[in-house]
C-alpha cells in the first residue's frame, strides 16, 4: 500500500531514506519550499527515474540540493573570473534557504541532470529533515517537485502520495512546508543576476545584495516537451518551473477579474480568496476557501497550492482566484497562478 510508503521523520527513517538513495531508489522528501522527488544526483539511471515516474521532459533540468556553499564547489565552477566567484558568495548569504543559483556545471555533474546544459542549478535547502538527509547521504540530491509533471506541486507528504506514491520506495514526513511554493531561481551574471523563476526571495532582497536584478517582461510560450514540429531535440531550459502552463490543476482556473456570475453560477465554482469574504458571500459558491484571515501574502503562498488541489478534487466545474500586485512575494504568487491558467 502507497500509505505505507509514508514515514515519520526520525533518525532511524533519515538513515533508511539515505540507503534508499544510494541503491538508486526514489524517495519523497520535505523541503521549506515544497515536497521533493529525490535520487541521487550523481547516478544517471536514478536520475532518469525521476523523469519517467514525473514524466518530465527530457530538457527540462533538475535542481541539486547539497548542504553548503562549500559542498557545492565539486559540482560548480564558480572561482573565476572574479565577478562570479563575488557573485557566488553574495549568493551564499541567502543559504540555507528557498533561493537556487544556476551557474557553469563542474565535469562531474552528469547530463541527466542537466538535460545536457553546460550550467546547473543548486540549491542549499534550510528544512532540517533534508539537511539531515543531505548529511547522511556522500553524494548531492536531485530533487525536483514529487508531482506528476504540470500538475500542483506538493505541500505535504499526503500530497505526495497522491500523486505518485506508487513511484516512490519511501516518503519522509516532514510535515507541511513553509513556503509552500518553489524556490526562487537566479543566474548569475557580470552586471547582476537574472530572475529565472520568482520565489519565496523577492525581487526587492536580491536587489539589495546583488544591486541589479534582470526580470523578465513576460512568460515565454512553452517550448514543445516532445521535439514535435523541430529538426533536433528541444534545447536545455535555462532553469525549472519556466514552463507557460504549469502547476496545473485538472479543473480550468481562472482570475477573478475574468468571470462573470452570469457565464457561470456561483454554485458550480470554486472559489480561492487571499483575505475573507463575508458569510453571505462565500456561502454563494459551491466550495470556498480563504488562504488568510489577514489577507498576509506569505500565509497566502504557503496556503495556495493545497487550496487549489482541494478545489480541484470538488465537484465544481470552475475554479476562481484572487490576484494581489506582483511585489515582494506577490510575483511568485501570480507567477504560480498566471502558469496554473495557462
Amino acid at each position: 500500500m502507497a500509505d505505507s510508503k509514508i514515514q515519520s521523520a526520525s533518525a532511524a527513517s533519515i538513515a533508511e531514506a539515505a540507503k534508499l538513495l544510494a541503491d538508486g531508489q526514489l524517495v519523497g522528501v520535505p523541503t521549506e519550499t515544497v515536497y521533493g522527488l529525490a535520487a541521487d544526483a550523481t547516478n544517471p539511471v536514478a536520475v532518469r527515474k525521476i523523469f519517467q515516474a514525473k514524466g518530465r521532459p527530457a530538457n527540462n533540468p533538475l535542481i541539486i540540493h547539497v548542504e553548503s556553499d562549500q559542498s557545492a564547489r565539486r559540482w560548480v565552477r564558480v572561482d573565476a573570473p572574479d565577478w562570479l566567484a563575488d557573485q557566488w558568495q553574495r549568493a551564499a548569504t541567502f543559504w540555507p534557504g528557498p533561493l537556487t543559483v544556476v551557474v557553469p556545471r563542474s565535469a562531474d555533474v552528469v547530463d541527466e541532470v542537466t538535460a545536457g546544459a553546460p550550467t546547473v542549478a543548486v540549491r542549499v535547502p534550510s528544512h532540517p529533515v533534508m539537511r539531515a538527509l543531505l548529511a547522511a547521504c556522500d553524494f548531492p540530491i536531485a530533487a525536483p517537485s514529487a508531482n506528476p509533471s504540470n500538475y500542483v506541486s506538493p505541500t505535504s507528504a499526503e500530497h505526495v502520495r497522491q500523486g505518485l506514491g506508487d513511484k516512490v520506495a519511501m516518503i519522509l514526513d516532514g510535515g507541511e512546508c513553509q513556503c509552500g511554493l518553489e524556490s526562487t531561481i537566479i543566474r548569475l551574471r557580470s552586471d547582476g543576476v537574472e530572475l529565472l523563476r520568482p520565489g519565496s526571495i523577492s525581487v526587492e532582497q536580491l536587489r539589495n545584495t546583488f544591486g541589479t536584478v534582470i526580470v523578465p517582461e513576460a512568460t515565454p510560450k512553452n517550448p514543445p516537451a516532445d521535439g514535435s514540429h523541430q529538426t533536433a531535440p528541444p534545447a536545455a531550459m535555462p532553469a525549472p518551473g519556466m514552463l507557460a502552463k504549469h502547476y496545473s490543476p485538472t479543473k480550468p482556473l481562472r482570475l477573478v477579474e475574468n468571470w462573470q456570475p452570469g457565464e457561470i453560477e456561483p454554485a458550480r465554482v470554486a472559489r480561492i480568496t487571499f483575505a475573507p469574504l463575508s458569510e453571505t458571500d462565500a456561502a454563494a459558491f459551491g466550495w470556498y476557501r480563504s488562504l488568510s484571515q489577514s489577507g498576509d501574502l506569505h500565509e497566502v503562498a504557503r496556503n495556495l497550492f493545497t487550496a487549489i488541489r482541494q478545489a480541484d478534487a470538488t465537484q465544481c466545474e470552475l475554479i476562481v482566484i484572487d490576484r494581489c500586485d506582483r511585489i515582494g512575494i506577490g510575483r511568485a504568487i501570480m507567477d504560480r497562478i498566471d502558469r496554473a491558467a495557462g
